[in-house]
């Protein structure tokens, strides 16, 4: 893959969490809803891919956490 590839996941990344952070605001989706933490846990993982590639690690780092916190928000789902 080229940097341009990871640069579009980046975005891709970005653009879900800022998405499910909108969504939550204006009352679209609620907090303990699957799609949410899926487009969190989605967004994370973009995020990370796109870091690790730059060698970004507060930035990988923080989206691993935040990848970590939307699997136990799925888990807790009922």
């Amino acid at each position: 893959m080229t940097d341009r590839h990871f640069e579009q996941i980046g975005w891709i990344g970005f653009v879900l969490i800022v998405s499910a952070y909108l969504f939550i605001t204006i009352k679209y989706l609620d907090v303990s809803s699957a799609a949410y933490h899926l487009m969190n846990l989605a967004g994370a993982l973009c995020m990370v891919v796109n870091a690790g590639h730059k060698k970004a690690q507060s930035l990988f780092w923080l989206n691993v956490v935040w990848a970590l916190v939307a699997i136990i928000g799925l888990m807790q789902i009922k």
